[in-house]
């Protein structure tokens, strides 16, 4: 018997009845935005992570006291989902612990798939909250947490020194498929190996224009137990896709 369900469904069966909120911050959406994924029953399985939330600064931050466990577990979730085809391929993360203190930066995470940690900046989100609105501020932690999440369950192929930049645009396309970057942040330049926004939003037009399931598909080349070291050539190699061409016509398009 067949079991997986060929239908596109939201991110959200997973914790139906369960509430997701503390106390919401007054005319703030607190509903995460719909995530589209195909329907596999096996997934039903998925072994969540413990989460914990602490805080060790003194800086208010009213969004933070809005997020609880299920909400990250609902996110962790998503992003297993979006990076992986099959379940039995997926990190069975065990402990999830998310820290808001005093730091430079914006966040990081550290640890691996036997337990990670995220550091996430009271200052940063102290700035942010300055000059925008309450929920421009909620929806960029959870965009930030999307992003660090991801890096929490994606392959990295042990390398992150020399392929840091499609790590790290992997983890922002996670975060656009999950709705919570701005679209017009996107801007003509760089290259397709710049990192972050600039490549995640290159690798979104991909698999939009050419290549379906194309971040499931490049995570999985990032396996680190292949023994085949991942580059843009291999990419390349294996998609069919001309780098210098389709970034020419990316460009184009913006």
């Amino acid at each position: 018997m067949k079991h997986r369900l060929n239908i596109i469904v939201s991110g959200f069966a997973l914790l139906l009845n369960t509430s997701l909120f503390a106390a919401a911050p007054k005319e703030v959406e607190l509903s995460l935005k719909p995530v589209t994924y195909v329907g596999d029953i096996h997934w039903q399985k998925f072994s969540l992570p413990k989460v914990t939330l602490t805080r060790k600064t003194k800086i208010a931050n009213t969004h933070w006291d809005s997020l609880n466990s299920t909400l990250i577990q609902q996110i962790s979730y998503n992003v297993a989902r979006l990076l992986y085809r099959d379940v039995a391929k997926a990190p069975k993360l065990p402990t999830l612990s998310i820290i808001l203190e005093d730091m430079k930066g914006v966040a990081y995470k550290e640890g691996d798939f036997n337990g990670a940690v995220i550091h996430v900046s009271a200052q940063y989100f102290a700035t942010f909250a300055a000059k925008n609105s309450a929920q421009a501020v909620y929806d960029e932690l959870v965009g930030v947490l999307y992003h660090e999440i991801a890096h929490a369950y994606q392959l990295d192929d042990h390398n992150y020194q020399e392929i840091g930049p499609v790590i790290e645009g992997i983890a922002d396309v996670v975060r656009i498929k999950a709705g919570y970057v701005d679209f017009s942040h996107r801007k003509r330049g760089g290259q397709y190996d710049s990192g972050y926004k600039t490549t995640a939003f290159y690798l979104y037009w991909l698999e939009k224009n050419h290549q379906p399931n194309l971040l499931i598909d490049l995570n999985a080349q990032l396996d680190p137990h292949d023994k085949v070291k991942w580059s843009w050539s291999l990419f390349s190699k294996k998609t069919g896709i001309s780098l210098t061409e389709s970034w020419q016509r990316y460009q184009n398009s913006l």
